[in-house]
């Protein structure tokens, strides 16, 4: 089996993309093992794995982040951010964060916060005098906590490939989300106050009421989602498909952001990279087939119990491992890939699989942030206009705070499954 996860490897390093890469090792594998007669039941494996029901969950996130976007409302959350929590020192930072916190509440992904709030926050940093290594530090910090608050793509994909509940997952996200963000604030304060970054007027009631009313009916589609799951009255995925309506009244009607014809620009935007994830985890879901058979699960579960049988060892050893992983592969592969094999192991130790789906979840977030590969890393490198080793060395502080969050959720597992125990029962 070896060998599958050595020719899949040597493919990405030629740049073959995630989704053929992973199929043409498995064919590779069937080829030339002597199991050629298996092609067409993997085959088959790799239709079935996205005929799932709560998928449905991805594509609507992924159209609310895409109107959201669209409508400009990210302009008003950066407004509205700045209003309540720009005098404090290093005032644009903060905005910066308290913005993706909010917009976290609406897209469910890193990459729409950063790719959409990104753009407007580096700027308003760059103008304002801040350094645009610290600038893209921020952004690229604070743009993880979108996947981490629900709604959450990567939540909904973690729910599917640890078999269990999606509303369970996506509010067991809510107190880490909320501790990464409070963090990132701490260090942006310290920095901030080292290096006499500037801070805003404070902003009098009326500016921040005046700002509230703009953004308010944007603010709302967290509530719909959010409290819908929690008050049982939808299901994830029929949570996601109401905000999808919400949000497409709001910016054509409401906002006036575009017509019917952007809108089918939307659709298929929205269509093609729902069809590239889904491709993913269809063939993830085929090389997972195959290491079943192979018994990798069992025997990752025998390496580390030859190690420890601590649950807390065992997260840590598990979080190390995603972190190194995330620095090469994109996460959300490294999600569908590990999570079937690592499930075994932390059944058998007793961990709650909704902890371990949070904390792998938000590692690989941390990955997406740091050299080579991180895909956020890249975004904002760009946006900013920093090479990598500038961008490397502002990051740090921001990365050790954020492994401060997952230590503290692997040594405290009711941070993550208090709040679904709480709304769900135990």
């Amino acid at each position: 089996m070896i060998y599958i996860f050595a020719a899949m490897f040597i493919f990405f390093f030629f740049g073959m993309p995630i989704a053929f890469g992973i199929l043409s090792s498995t064919i590779y594998y069937l080829l030339f093992s002597g199991e050629s007669r298996e092609l067409l039941a993997f085959s088959t494996r790799v239709i079935s794995a996205s005929d799932s029901y709560v998928l449905l969950a991805v594509p609507f996130f992924m159209l609310a982040a895409e109107l959201m976007n669209e409508a400009k409302i990210t302009d008003r959350i950066f407004s509205f951010a700045k209003a309540l929590v720009g005098h404090i020192p290093g005032g644009l930072g903060h905005v910066n964060i308290i913005a993706s916190m909010i917009f976290a509440g609406m897209s469910g992904s890193g990459l729409a916060d950063t790719a959409g709030l990104g753009k407007v926050e580096i700027k308003a940093m760059k103008d304002e005098g801040y350094d645009p290594a610290f600038s893209a530090a921020v952004t690229a910090s604070s743009a993880i906590i979108g996947p981490i608050i629900p709604p959450s793509i990567c939540m909904v994909v973690g729910a599917v490939v640890t078999n269990t509940s999606v509303g369970r997952m996506l509010v067991g996200g809510i107190i880490p989300g909320f501790m990464m963000g409070a963090g990132l604030m701490l260090v942006v304060y310290f920095l901030s106050k080292k290096r006499g970054y500037p801070k805003e007027k404070r902003a009098t009631m009326k500016d921040i009421w005046k700002q509230l009313t703009a953004t308010g009916p944007a603010l709302f589609t967290p509530v719909i989602l959010v409290g819908g799951i929690l008050s049982g009255m939808f299901t994830p995925t029929e949570a996601a498909a109401v905000a999808c309506i919400y949000a497409m009244i709001l910016a054509m009607f409401f906002y006036k952001a575009f017509g019917v014809r952007r809108l089918f620009r939307i659709f298929i935007n929205v269509g093609t990279a729902t069809g590239a994830l889904l491709f993913v985890m269809s063939a993830a879901a085929a090389l997972g087939t195959l290491a079943s058979r192979a018994q990798i699960p069992q025997n990752l579960m025998k390496a580390i119990m030859s190690i420890t049988t601590n649950p807390t060892v065992t997260m840590f050893i598990i979080v190390g491992m995603l972190i190194l992983l995330g620095m090469i592969m994109e996460d959300l592969s490294l999600l569908v890939i590990m999570g079937p094999l690592l499930l075994p192991v932390v059944l058998k130790l007793g961990i709650n699989p909704v902890h371990f789906g949070v904390v792998m979840v938000l590692t690989l977030q941390l990955a997406m942030i740091t050299p080579p590969v991180g895909m956020g890393f890249y975004i904002t490198c760009h946006l900013a206009d920093v090479d990598a080793l500038t961008y490397s060395k502002e990051i740090i502080w921001f990365v050790m705070i954020l492994i401060v969050v997952v230590t503290l959720m692997c040594l405290i597992p009711s941070l993550v499954t208090f709040l679904p125990d709480l709304f769900f029962g135990k």
